[in-house]
């Protein structure tokens, strides 16, 4: 055996990529001082803003994975999103899904003057294979969760058996 180690260490590797962990990054931007808003896009004023679900993403889609997303993000008085941060998530693939969907959100058909000056809020987002059991309604989702927040969009796919 010309690598014994290599054989002692390929399972706990394995291991370790097969987990599932909440992630929680620190935010050492510009922002972090800022006080988190709850809920802000709940209110009457912002009810105009199109927040469409994002993608799901193929790789869980075909791994019949579901999950969660929770982004921290900054708005701007010029209605512009900065300092998106992922709070936590179930996979990379759902953060990386529910980061870009915010940035395509139509922000600058906001009117003017809805902040004046930076709001910082997080948006929580929930992935899931509907099965025909309602598993994925809203009111259930909002229950099980390994993600933090309350202002929720649900990205919701079918599962689909190959024949």
């Amino acid at each position: 055996m010309k690598y014994p180690l290599y054989w002692l260490l390929a399972p706990l590797v394995l291991t370790a990529c097969g987990a599932t962990e909440q992630t929680t990054l620190p935010d050492n931007g510009e922002y972090a001082q800022l006080p988190l808003t709850a809920d802000v896009l709940a209110m009457p004023a912002w009810q105009t803003l199109n927040r469409f679900p994002p993608r799901y993403p193929k790789k869980e889609a075909m791994a019949a994975n579901t999950g969660c997303a929770t982004i921290e993000y900054v708005i701007q008085p010029d209605n512009t999103v900065t300092s998106l941060r992922v709070v936590d998530s179930s996979s990379r693939y759902f953060a990386q899904e529910a980061e870009q969907v915010i940035a395509k959100w139509e922000w600058s058909a906001l009117p003017s003057g809805m902040v004046d000056k930076p709001v910082k809020t997080q948006t929580r987002f929930e992935f899931c294979l509907e099965d025909g059991s309602g598993l994925c309604q809203l009111e259930k989702l909002a229950d099980r969760t390994q993600c933090s927040g309350s202002d929720m969009i649900a990205s919701v796919g079918m599962r689909v058996r190959r024949g």
